[in-house]
């Protein structure tokens, strides 16, 4: 039983909130190799580890996937800039980020981007990216919730709304605009990270920043509930797809990388790698097409995500 028994609590771990149980919502970071144990336990024929290997299964689809890539009626960009690393750097280093990012940019064609840690303040920096993407990328329309929160569209927003969340300056907004020609409701978000720091404050910020975490979620998917029109959901959730987090902000929503993502999954770059943490969602009245992630620079720690989409009757 040893085998199994670390990916079965990690299966246990979506039915749980973190005020109930945040030790085993750190658990779900392991599934992948929780798996393979349970695969070294099925070869020393320890035949119990066949229940952990077949619930698993439903997981599968959330970090491998092979489906084929098809053109959608319009496309959207979900990207945590990391203030092009504005924190760390110099104010050229910054510009000669933002120049780098132009050209990919300019190749994706987005309708509308959905970002997290991006500056909203004045300085020449921002205007720099603004300018671009409201001029050669066209999505003139844009909506700011601060702090760090931006979101470009091409057509006009209708209604805006955002929320930031208690005790944090983490947040989430929605922007109904149309695309494809029909009115649907933009969620961005940006939910709790671990923000260990140093390493002594690691075991006070595990649990809080988890705990956090859940309760955004909860936050987050009622307000998604209340829509008067379909939904697309972008966002950095700092969580992974087997994460409580996760299945409470996805609901009824699809997840694009399991209904049209191709090869393995990942989107964050940083000192843990391998993870998915950044999704796009969208409602059932919409099909994904095409669905990838793109490490848009070293400098970077997640890789953006793309995602081509249509509506099912138009």
């Amino acid at each position: 039983m040893i085998w199994s028994l670390p990916l079965l609590l990690c299966l246990l771990a979506p039915f749980l909130s973190a005020q109930a149980s945040w030790p085993l919502a750190l658990l779900t970071i392991g599934f992948p190799w929780f798996y393979l144990l349970a695969l070294t336990g099925l070869a020393r024929r320890r035949f119990f580890s066949l229940l952990g290997l077949g619930l698993g299964l439903i997981h599968i689809g959330s970090f491998l996937n092979w489906h084929p890539q098809r053109p959608g009626t319009f496309r959207i960009l979900s990207m945590n800039c990391r203030y092009f690393e504005a924190a760390s750097v110099g104010r050229a280093k910054v510009r000669q980020n933002i120049e780098s990012c132009k050209p990919l940019l300019e190749s994706m064609h987005p309708d509308a981007i959905c970002s997290q840690d991006f500056s909203t303040s004045t300085g020449v920096e921002n205007t720099q990216i603004e300018d671009f993407i409201k001029g050669p990328l066209g999505l003139s329309h844009d909506l700011y919730k601060v702090p760090s929160m931006a979101t470009f569209t091409k057509t006009p927003i209708q209604r805006h709304q955002g929320t930031i969340f208690p005790s944090t300056y983490n947040c989430y907004c929605s922007a109904d605009c149309e695309l494809g020609g029909r009115v649907v409701r933009v969620y961005n978000l940006h939910l709790e990270s671990y923000a260990l720091g140093s390493p002594r404050n690691a075991l006070r910020r595990l649990p809080e920043g988890i705990q956090m975490r859940s309760e955004q979620a909860e936050i987050v998917a009622r307000d998604v509930a209340t829509s008067p029109y379909p939904v697309i959901l972008c966002g950095d959730f700092n969580d992974v797809p087997t994460s409580y987090v996760y299945r409470r902000v996805l609901g009824s929503l699809q997840d694009g990388f399991r209904k049209a993502g191709r090869g393995l999954s990942f989107t964050y770059q940083g000192p843990l790698p391998g993870l998915r943490i950044d999704y796009i969602f969208c409602s059932s009245e919409l099909e994904f097409t095409g669905y990838r992630s793109v490490n848009a620079g070293d400098f970077f720690d997640h890789r953006w995500v793309l995602a081509d989409l249509r509506w099912r009757n138009p």
